[in-house]
């Protein structure tokens, strides 16, 4: 459903938070409607379901992502790149709202499936322009299945780092990092390889401490220290798999392993 940018856009964040601090399945469209000031009627009409208030914003996100991707004459590496970073400030330019669904979706089961469906949403949106922007080839459409996915992974991956410490500083450094690590993406998968140095060392993916500066110790399990390279995921496909099948089993995966 659409709205109107100004002023739904605090009662969106403003329901959300009430959804996770009073029970979503305890709260009724009509307490949200009351609280938001507007009928249910008016709420049905602007917003849908309560499922479909708590991802408002994504719709519109989407078409801007789309918007980005169709300019002329952008490499698949830049597409990737500044897709990505869309994406992410987003999310830090609405941080209550992030960090309020976030919370919401810790219990909601259901909802967690509607954020792994509007994960591949965004998917078909990178692959479809990968499939026109890469280099003709015999697997682009596997690359562009492939690749997109990962990006998508990635991306999550930093987002819920920074939900962790959502801190304006440790935002800005993930969005450095972020950058960085889906050019080093589109490198493994033999996308526009940059410059010797063009991009400096891959950051780390990990909480931000107060202090602002990212070390090993902040990130723990999830990732490696920058000096010792991004630590690999294996995926093993039996041989002689359908190219498409491989890669799609490929990308699940790595979705998998970077959402554990």
């Amino acid at each position: 459903m659409r709205q109107s940018h100004g002023e739904s856009e605090d009662v969106v964040t403003r329901s959300v938070r009430m959804l996770a601090d009073h029970g979503y399945l305890e709260t009724t469209v009509e307490q949200l409607a009351q609280a938001a000031g507007i009928s249910r009627a008016t709420f049905f009409r602007k917003y849908g379901s309560k499922e479909d208030m708590v991802f408002a914003d994504h719709a519109a996100t989407l078409e801007r992502l789309e918007v980005l991707l169709h300019r002329s004459g952008l490499s698949p590496r830049r597409g990737l790149v500044e897709g990505a970073q869309l994406v992410f400030r987003h999310h830090l330019d609405h941080t209550e709202r992030a960090v309020a669904r976030h919370d919401l979706l810790q219990g909601v089961e259901s909802l967690r499936d509607r954020e792994i469906a509007m994960s591949s949403r965004y998917e078909r949106v990178f692959q479809a322009f990968l499939r026109d922007a890469l280099a003709p080839s015999e697997d682009r459409r596997v690359t562009a299945v492939a690749l997109a996915a990962a990006t998508v992974a990635v991306h999550n991956a930093f987002l819920r780092t920074w939900l962790r410490d959502p801190s304006p500083a440790g935002g800005e450094q993930l969005a450095a990092s972020l950058s960085q690590r889906v050019a080093w993406l589109c490198s493994v998968f033999g996308v526009g390889s940059p410059a010797r140095g063009a991009l400096g060392p891959v950051g780390p993916v990990g909480p931000v401490p107060a202090s602002g500066t990212i070390s090993r110790e902040a990130g723990g399990d999830d990732v490696a220290a920058a000096s010792e390279g991004p630590a690999p995921i294996v995926v093993v496909v039996p041989q002689g798999t359908d190219p498409q099948v491989a890669a799609e089993r490929a990308a699940r995966s790595v979705y998998e392993a970077l959402r554990s």
